[in-house]
């Protein structure tokens, strides 16, 4: 895991720092009285979100309306859990507490959900950045027609693109999409603080009311996509400090020496392995200069390179999936141990003495590789 943290820093302040909010949404208690599955009958009567948003943070205070159209209903709410992908700043927003609920205006136990608790493998992707969110829950319950108010206040410092005055805020509405039929209304107001309003470079969707250093945005009767995300970009007021100039590390990228890279044209979800090498005896093997290599290994590369062997290695035709459907479905095992897809990379063609897919009804199909001894 160690070997990680490096390459994860420097990717993220390579590539942007985010502020984003979510809508609060439904998720079913994989519990013997639930049936996993099920939709909720909770619907979303109404929501008003207030942002104060400051030049160096932001703080979100959510009020929805909620109501149970259907029978007694039992269910976890969620929040997106997102506070690694900030900067942190004495600011406004930590004079507060980073996250609160309420139900009724009564102050709440929330908690972490288990897969980030419990589950290495889900660890392993969040601290890789493959699982760019986890999730804050609570338990609910909902009598039969019962109404309630839930308060969700939550802060983070700004987001901003990597070497740039230009910041930026964003609010998900589509994460609202899971609660029972439209939500009646929306009311989204964002209280510029510190920020004059001829910073705004760009502010989306269409149709917001501009006025008194303020926008708001107003929906009624709507299934929340995409669409419907609240974006403001704008410039910051504070000069950014850039410090010293420094020559940029060496990519490698699926084998190949880029020269001039641009890690934002690479989706992190897309990142299957990353290698920082500082040893300037490692580094000699790919640059002259002494400011490190950083080698990025991609899923369709991995998988490219799966597909060779098993091609040189079998007169059958056998079709692989998409690599996040192949490690749902495969597992590998080179020399009877069972290894990560990704360590196929540093395997040879020419040193696989033997190759076998094993298929199962049951369990996850076994591709198994006998290498040379």
């Amino acid at each position: 895991m160690k070997r990680y943290n490096l390459a994860i820093i420097l990717l993220f302040l390579i590539l942007q720092q985010v502020n984003l909010f979510a809508d609060i949404k439904p998720v079913q208690i994989k519990a013997k009285t639930i049936y996993p599955g099920n939709k909720t009958s909770v619907r979303m009567e109404s929501e008003k979100v207030v942002i104060d948003l400051y030049n160096d943070s932001s703080v979100v205070k959510c009020s929805f309306n909620m109501k149970n159209l259907g029978e007694y209903e039992k269910l976890q709410i969620g929040f997106p859990e997102m506070d690694f992908y900030h900067y942190h700043l004495i600011s406004e927003s930590e004079k507060l507490n980073r996250f609160e609920v309420k139900e009724n205006g009564k102050a709440i136990k929330f908690y972490l959900s288990d897969s980030l608790k419990n589950n290495k493998e889900f660890r392993r992707k969040i601290d890789s950045y493959q699982i760019i969110q986890d999730w804050y829950l609570w338990d609910g319950e909902f009598e039969k027609g019962e109404s309630k108010t839930i308060e969700v206040q939550y802060s983070l410092p700004f987001g901003m693109l990597y070497k740039s005055n230009k910041r930026f805020f964003t609010y998900l509405l589509s994460t609202g999409a899971n609660w029972k039929g439209t939500i009646g209304k929306a009311e989204i107001i964002i209280n510029l603080k510190d920020i004059a309003m001829d910073s705004i470079i760009s502010q989306q969707p269409n149709g917001s009311v501009i006025g008194n250093n303020q926008l708001t945005w107003t929906f009624l009767d709507f299934e929340p996509t995409t669409n419907n995300d609240i974006k403001v970009y704008y410039n910051s007021s504070k000069i950014l400090y850039k410090g010293k100039k420094r020559n940029p590390p060496v990519f490698i990228v699926d084998g190949e020496l880029e020269k001039e890279f641009d890690l934002e044209k690479i989706e992190p979800n897309d990142i299957v392995s990353i290698e920082v090498i500082k040893n300037p005896e490692e580094t000699k093997k790919y640059t002259k200069q002494n400011n490190g290599v950083i080698k990025i290994y991609t899923k369709g590369f991995v998988l490219t390179k799966l597909k060779r062997i098993i091609k040189s290695r079998t007169k059958e035709k056998i079709i692989l999936p998409e690599y996040d459907k192949l490690k749902e479905d495969y597992c590998l095992f080179v020399n009877e141990e069972e290894i990560d897809f990704a360590k196929i990379i540093g395997i040879k063609t020419k040193s696989v003495a033997k190759l076998e897919i094993i298929d199962s009804k049951d369990e996850q199909n076994k591709i198994m590789i006998e290498l040379e001894k």
